[in-house]
């Protein structure tokens, strides 16, 4: 009987070990793909490579408490500013703040900005649009970067909805919607006031749509050495301010776009889902 107990004692034994064993090398494996670093090299030959892998959700969040990559803009000391919205990425996300080597800073609380794309950096403030559902108006909110309190709200006119934002001063903001064949790029006056204002005599079209995924989502907004970058995924757009000199650059990725930025030495950044992974140019 002794030798029955110690003979099924060693079979537990061996299988936790194996159990044991199997978990470290599985572990090791996945957190060697988190570590991993890729790069892209675009058809205008920009190359691209990994920076660092942000915040993502463990694999069993429940569905209404996922947080989902939308944007990201950067400020003068390079530290990166991350938006991952909620659940049905509609009403509340989250701003996420981490330093160029990839360490996390500090992050707000759930904060009422909608979808979350449309951040833009400017002057020591963090600029949101806020694309409330079920809302007429959106909100373009002046947010604390340290406390991340909303210091001021402007309501923009309804007559547009734009998708992302670059702020060009601290009163005026550039904003890109979807339209008709094409994009809208208008810019947002900042009042005294509460209410925001444009004048469509400053609206530019551009025709003809980026992307490779059948919604052509816009994913992103910047500007850098005079021309404004316009994101979707699998490719990008420039162009000059007056809506000249546009051209396609295809990323060579069927990875999700989240989002583009500037660091200071003028090196763009790039935001991808899918283990949401920052890549920045070589």
């Amino acid at each position: 009987m002794k030798s029955i107990k110690v003979q099924l004692f060693m079979v537990v034994l061996t299988v936790l070990l194996f159990v044991i064993g199997f978990h470290s090398i599985f572990s090791k494996k996945i957190l060697a793909k988190a570590d991993s670093v890729h790069t892209l090299t675009f058809n205008n030959k920009l190359k691209v490579k990994t920076l660092f892998y942000p915040y993502r959700d463990p694999g069993n969040t429940a569905d209404n408490l996922r947080r989902h990559l939308q944007g990201l803009t950067i400020d003068t000391n390079d530290n990166i500013y991350l938006t991952y919205a909620v659940c049905d990425e509609t009403r509340y996300a989250y701003i996420y703040v981490y330093n160029k080597k990839g360490k996390l800073l500090r992050k707000s609380k759930k904060m009422p900005l909608g979808h979350g794309q449309a951040i833009s950096y400017k002057n020591g403030y963090l600029y949101q649009l806020a694309d409330i559902k079920d809302q007429t108006n959106f909100s373009l909110l002046k947010i604390d970067p340290y406390t991340f309190r909303i210091v001021r709200s402007w309501t923009i006119p309804s007559t547009i909805h734009p998708n992302v934002l670059f702020m060009q001063d601290d009163n005026t903001g550039i904003s890109v919607s979807r339209y008709l064949d094409g994009y809208d790029i208008n810019k947002i006056h900042l009042t005294e006031g509460p209410d925001a204002q444009r004048d469509w005599h400053e609206k530019i079209h551009i025709s003809g749509f980026i992307g490779i995924t059948p919604n052509r989502e816009i994913q992103g907004f910047t500007y850098r050495n005079g021309q404004y970058h316009l994101l979707s995924n699998g490719e990008y757009m420039t162009f000059n301010p007056d809506g000249s000199n546009v051209k396609h650059i295809s990323m060579n990725t069927k990875r999700e776009s989240e989002g583009i930025g500037v660091m200071s030495n003028g090196k763009l950044v790039f935001g991808f889902n899918r283990l949401n992974e920052l890549f920045i140019q070589q």
